[in-house]
């Protein structure tokens, strides 16, 4: 029988609890439900039995304080902001029933018909952003070694995130019984149970490490090289898999630049300069400001604070005015010298330094329906002209 809890969480100031209440999701599996009660600062939750209680109250009580650690302070600034009265339209529901979306298993959807045509106008969007830069094209493996994931200290810093990739075991026993079963019964997870070989992949959680990995030993040329990609990256992410706004599998495109400092930064500041202006031509409510990452680890505000501090991380923040918050659909990163050093790529006898952008296409549809609507007749004009000029051009 479900046994409800209350924790406070005084000492969380307003800018930490949508953090906290992230990580929530990941404190245990006995958590049926939780919410933040901001009017009370305390959690509300429900946990599966009355034996789990204890153990749960512990566990969150760690997170708790993980985010009252706030000596280092969390600095914000803004270089963009667009406030514009929107109505509260419930495009999930609305997508859904037009069959523009459809939902396969937790995190993951297709898209068709209008919602695949705006994800098609936003990747020709980003490839002539990519072109500014003169950005070599390059593909990668939807999977990545593990090793790589640890070598850049990725399960350090985000272990809630990884969806693993497992086989069977190369044994004639294991792959008959295991056939057998599933023809008798069906599949299960409890198939599985003793008949994995061992782990040694992933599934990438992020589009730019196969190219550092892909550069290990490499002396750039100065002042170093400028690369574009897509993939589709997974993040498992719990209780927070809803609608579009988190998926567990989504679409990355990202701009990397690797080589001098001055290389890095400079492309990095231009590439802010064209999304300030692409978030203004399709007058999009939100912010572009100073953001982290969201780590799951108990040196969570050191981290946290550095990126603020050095303004590392810089996300484009879009309004889902019916949820009442906002997304990031656009992030700029500042990584130095971190992945030159981890894989012996150098410049001019140095450590090169590295910086990345990326855009998040499933997030910018769901924004974009979110505060427009589903009738692009009715959107922005600028937004609405490049749309229609662009679904003109048949896709193959």
């Amino acid at each position: 029988m479900p046994h409800q809890i209350t924790i406070p969480i005084s000492g969380v100031d307003a800018d930490s609890r949508s953090q906290l209440e992230y990580a929530l999701s990941f404190a245990s599996e006995d958590i049926v439900s939780y919410k933040i009660n901001d009017a009370s600062s305390v959690i509300e939750l429900v946990v599966s039995t009355e034996a789990a209680r204890e153990l749960v109250s512990q566990k969150v009580q760690e997170l708790v304080k993980r985010y009252q650690q706030r000596e280092f302070g969390l600095v914000s600034a803004v270089a963009y902001k667009c406030e514009r009265d929107l109505p509260a339209f419930d495009a999930w529901s609305e997508l859904l029933a037009r069959k523009w979306v459809t939902p396969v298993g937790q995190g993951h959807v297709i898209l068709r018909g209008p919602a695949a045509q705006l994800r098609s106008l936003i990747d020709a969007k980003v490839s002539a952003f990519a072109r500014t830069f003169h950005a070599e094209r390059e593909f990668y493996p939807s999977t990545i070694v593990c090793k790589t994931l640890d070598r850049i200290h990725h399960f350090t810093s985000f272990p809630e995130h990884i969806d693993f990739v497992a086989h069977l075991k190369g044994d004639l026993d294991v792959l008959n019984k295991f056939s057998d079963e599933c023809k008798e019964h069906g599949w299960s997870p409890a198939r599985h149970e003793g008949r994995m070989a061992e782990n040694n992949f992933a599934i990438s959680p992020s589009c730019c490490y196969h190219c550092y990995e892909g550069m290990e030993n490499w002396q750039l040329d100065s002042p170093g090289r400028c690369m574009t990609a897509i993939l589709t990256c997974h993040r498992y992410e719990g209780a927070n898999h809803r609608t579009m706004t988190r998926l567990r599998s989504f679409t990355m495109r990202e701009v990397i630049w690797v080589g001098h400092p001055r290389f890095a930064m400079e492309g990095r500041a231009k590439a802010e300069e064209l999304i300030v202006q692409w978030a203004k031509d399709w007058e999009l409510a939100g912010t572009f400001e100073t953001a982290n990452d969201m780590f799951f680890t108990q040196d969570y505000a050191v981290k946290a604070s550095f990126q603020r501090q050095q303004q590392a991380k810089k996300e484009l923040q879009l309004l889902i005015p019916f949820e009442k918050q906002s997304i990031s659909v656009f992030s700029s990163n500042f990584h130095a010298m971190t992945f030159g050093k981890a894989f012996n790529i150098t410049v001019a006898g140095r450590p090169a330094t590295s910086a990345c952008i990326g855009w998040g296409y499933e997030r910018w549809i769901y924004a974009i329906f979110s505060q427009f609507g589903l009738d692009w007749e009715k959107w922005p004009a600028k937004l609405r002209e490049e749309f229609a000029n662009h679904v003109k051009v048949k896709d193959p």
